[in-house]
């Protein structure tokens, strides 16, 4: 027996489901400019050997004649603390709907992984806006404004290799370049930067260069681009996608992690003693909700360690 009509959909639920950013976790920085460093403290003091105060780059030794005294000098030592706070956010998981829709994927699962990513976008947004901050690290004007207009003209090696030279006359020698996505893009077009690299003019606009063939041709180990995204609309508004990392600097200067005396522009704090990793995931159950609670968490604060070890390059950028 046959059965045919225009009017009926045959179907039956596929046992998946569409989630929709599958992706988004791969594009934090964060960690890699403020690498963790754990704390047994929450809050806590050190010491600091600043440039001036300390003398660490004066030339004080002096000619002595036989029988004179050496010259002396004075050392002083400054300090510089911190404070970690909390973040967090939780999220119920009632059992009817866990149930309902475990035939798709597992509920309480995705949840985990979607409240770990909110948590992060905070952390990367926190170390966006603690890096690109010119009453932090000096900032300087690019030779030519990062526009499409310029793209012909811009001289992102020559930016960076000033910002290098200022970096060398405070002592420190810059390992990464940071970036936002739309400037790499630009920058990574640009003629006089794939002139810097092929050592001939490009004739091929198709061939852009990587982020490690940029490094090559700043001089640098590492160029970080910022690719992360996050809704920049109102809670309960229609979903506005910008990158975290805004396109107004560019970052030039050393990263490092570890003991603060290896250096860097700084670190991301975690109070060890209340958090086992810098991103804890936990749940716990709430019977009279009939649902289990899922909850992410961090006790953190990043904290520049050294404002001498980054310079930033005011790009004015435009997409026109």
């Amino acid at each position: 027996m046959s059965y045919l009509t225009s009017n009926a959909t045959l179907r039956g639920d596929i046992t998946t489901a569409v989630i929709q950013a599958s992706q988004a976790d791969q594009g934090f920085i964060g960690t890699d400019l403020f690498p963790i460093y754990n704390s047994p403290v929450r809050a806590g003091q050190y010491l600091k050997l600043n440039l001036g105060n300390a003398e660490l780059l004066n030339s004080d030794a002096s000619l002595v004649a036989p029988g004179s005294a050496y010259p002396r000098s004075s050392r002083a030592f400054d300090n510089d603390n911190f404070t970690c706070v909390e973040y967090g956010l939780e999220e119920v998981v009632p059992d009817a709907l866990a149930s309902d829709v475990s035939r798709f994927f597992g509920l309480e699962t995705e949840t985990a992984k979607i409240l770990l990513r909110n948590i992060q976008i905070g952390h990367e947004a926190e170390c966006a806006s603690t890096l690109f901050n010119a009453s932090t690290f000096t900032a300087t004007a690019a030779l030519v404004n990062y526009t499409v207009t310029n793209l012909s003209t811009i001289n992102f090696v020559a930016d960076v290799a000033a910002a290098k030279q200022r970096l060398l006359k405070q002592g420190v020698i810059a390992n990464t370049v940071v970036m936002n996505q739309e400037v790499f893009d630009l920058v990574r077009r640009s003629p006089l930067t794939q002139n810097q690299f092929f050592g001939v003019v490009a004739t091929d606009s198709r061939r852009l260069l990587s982020e490690q063939e940029i490094a090559a041709a700043a001089g640098v180990e590492k160029v970080l681009v910022g690719k992360a995204a996050r809704n920049s609309a109102a809670k309960g508004q229609a979903f506005s996608g910008s990158f975290i990392f805004p396109t107004t600097y560019v970052a030039v200067g050393q990263t490092a992690g570890g003991d603060f005396a290896s250096g860097g522009a700084g670190r991301t704090i975690v109070w060890s003693e209340d958090a086992s990793a810098p991103f804890v995931a936990e749940s716990y159950r709430d019977e009279g909700r009939r649902s289990n609670i899922l909850r992410v968490r961090s006790n953190r604060v990043v904290k520049v360690i050294d404002s001498t070890a980054m310079q930033l390059i005011t790009t004015s950028y435009s997409a026109s």
